[in-house]
């Protein structure tokens, strides 16, 4: 599957933006929409970086008694939206996933800077071997996990390695053979998964 999206929107005059095959580059600030329906889990990422990138200002327009789960290396560690904003408050880099539940349906929009710049820039994800952790695409990038273009870049991580991609219910696993993924879900923009290497790695990614 070659189909990519990358939905990013610059801020007005402030860079230069470059298109094409459904591509939208922006070297300042951009934004994502992520739908949230009422009482469901969505996996979800930060695709962007606003210069704080805790729940308050990350969720802040989901309603109160809103859940979000944050992986802890074991398990979830739960926070409750209430009338005074989130509690507890983590911190989530871009490339951190998460899980939310909105107590009613809602768009939450991710705003802030690409973690890379377009023509060369890169991000490096450090993994460890064997340990599973939840993360995101810190570039604001939707791709299938063989991405031909190598910008999610999955393909360098080692033979098998797997990856746990949320389906709606439950966790579609894909393992990475000799000559890729397999199966080769989807990856949205600003979603998250999980993720365990068979060998520690850096996972890199270039925005071209």
């Amino acid at each position: 599957m070659r189909t990519k999206t990358l939905l990013i929107a610059a801020a007005a005059l402030a860079a230069t933006v470059i298109s094409s095959q459904a591509q939208v580059y922006s070297g300042v600030v951009g934004y994502v929409n992520v739908t949230a329906p009422a009482n469901t889990l969505v996996l979800t990422a930060n695709p962007l970086d606003n210069g704080t990138n805790d729940l308050n200002s990350l969720l802040g327009a989901l309603p109160v008694k809103s859940t979000a789960q944050v992986w802890n290396g074991s398990g979830f560690t739960i926070s409750t939206k209430g009338g005074s904003g989130w509690n507890p408050d983590p911190t989530l880099p871009p490339g951190t996933g998460f899980f939310i539940k909105s107590a009613s349906a809602q768009t939450n929009t991710f705003v802030g800077n690409v973690v890379a710049q377009p023509g060369g820039g890169t991000v490096t994800n450090s993994l460890t071997a064997n340990i599973i952790a939840l993360v995101g695409s810190p570039l604001p990038y939707g791709t299938d996990l063989n991405d031909t273009n190598n910008t999610l870049n999955l393909n360098t991580l080692p033979v098998k390695s797997t990856a746990q991609v949320w389906n709606g219910s439950g966790f579609t696993i894909s393992t990475k053979g000799g000559s890729g993924w397999n199966p080769d879900p989807t990856i949205p923009v600003a979603g998250g998964f999980f993720i365990k290497s068979s060998a520690t790695t850096n996972w890199i990614q270039t925005l071209q």
